[in-house]
Order: C-alpha cells, then sequence, then structure tokens
C-alpha cells in the first residue's frame, strides 16, 4: 500500500510539473550602447570621488562607488540588460544610478537620492541624442577646470540638484540644495581608484 501511495504521489508531480507555464521565449534582447558605459557604467566599484565645495573651500564631500550590478528585465519576449550602481557620500544623501536599455537604442537613466521619486535626475538618450531635460556641452570650464562630453540635467532634489557627468570620468559637478536655495556647489577634484 506505502508504495502505491509513493507512486501514486510521485505520478502526480511529474504531471503538475509537466503542466507548469514554460518562461516566454526571448526574442529580442536590449543592450546598453557603448556611450552609456562610458558615462555611467566603467567605473569600479571602490572609486571615490573627491569634490570640494565651490562656496566654501573648507567643505569637502567624497562619493564612493559601493555595488555596480547587472540586473535583467524580461516582458513580452523581450530582454534588457542594465545596471544598477549605489553610491555612498559622506555628506550629501546616498543614492543610486539605475540605468536601463530600451528600442531603437534608446536608454534611460535615473539618479535617484532614494528619497522620493520627485527628487530623481533623469538622463535620456535615444540613439545617440540626449533628450528630456539633457544639456550636452563638447567642453565646459567649471572653475578653472576644462571638461569634455559633458552631459547635464537637473532635479529638485536637494541633495544632487545640477548633475554634471563627463564621459570616462564621471560626476564633475552637483549642487546641494535646501528648499531652492543653494547650500554648496561641488567641483571634482580628485579621483581615487581601488
Amino acid at each position: 500500500m506505502r508504495s502505491l501511495i509513493l507512486t501514486l504521489t510521485a505520478f502526480v508531480l511529474v504531471c503538475l510539473s509537466s503542466c507548469k507555464d514554460k518562461d516566454p521565449e526571448i526574442t529580442k534582447t536590449y543592450l546598453l550602447s557603448q556611450e552609456m558605459m562610458d558615462y555611467f557604467v566603467n567605473y569600479a566599484v571602490g572609486t571615490k570621488w573627491v569634490y570640494q565645495d565651490t562656496m566654501d573651500k573648507n567643505n569637502y564631500d567624497t562619493i564612493l562607488l559601493a555595488t555596480k550590478e547587472e540586473y535583467n528585465e524580461v516582458g513580452n519576449g523581450t530582454l534588457k540588460k542594465g545596471y544598477m550602481l549605489n553610491y555612498t557620500p559622506q555628506k550629501t544623501k546616498n543614492f543610486q544610478i539605475r540605468i536601463s536599455p530600451g528600442a531603437n537604442n534608446t536608454s534611460y537613466v535615473k539618479v535617484d537620492p532614494l528619497v522620493a521619486a520627485a527628487g530623481a535626475i533623469i538622463f535620456e538618450n535615444n540613439n545617440g541624442t540626449w533628450t528630456t531635460g539633457v544639456t550636452y556641452h563638447d567642453s565646459i570650464e567649471i572653475t578653472g577646470t576644462k571638461y569634455y562630453q559633458v552631459i547635464r540635467s537637473q532635479s529638485s532634489s536637494d541633495f544632487h540638484a545640477w548633475f554634471t557627468i563627463s564621459k570616462n570620468i564621471g560626476c564633475v559637478f552637483f549642487s546641494r540644495m535646501n528648499g531652492g536655495g543653494i547650500l554648496a556647489n561641488y567641483k571634482l577634484i580628485n579621483i581615487i581608484k581601488p
């Protein structure tokens, strides 16, 4: 009797597992462009960016790239391969950068201070063209230092307004706000690689 019960149990389990929905077939895969990798992803975990406040030369902040993870989004037969990077500053608020690829070589970047959705900074690139409030500069000078291939976007965040990123360098300038008033304008002065 016991062997009959075990046999019936095994049979039921086999039948149930064969009825299980199969994972949808992936027909499209979206990857990040090399340009998006150069602006947002190609940095080693443990890298530190050191900033000095242009308004108060005795005020510094250091931002550490704490983690970098690949992630996959699957839906409607499409696989999107993106990245999520977590940063920990000494003075300003921890933040996360999520980079997602889309159709037709479109990429969407969200710099999230993890406080409120309204405080996020958005960078969007549509087939090589920066859109959605992003300003591109071939070169820009910030208090005597010249940077090349720079993108800039802003948000209502008190922690990371006017986020300015240089290709292959990272964030070169950001402002810390308080209800519309500027508390600090942080300019990159050094990069410490792990």
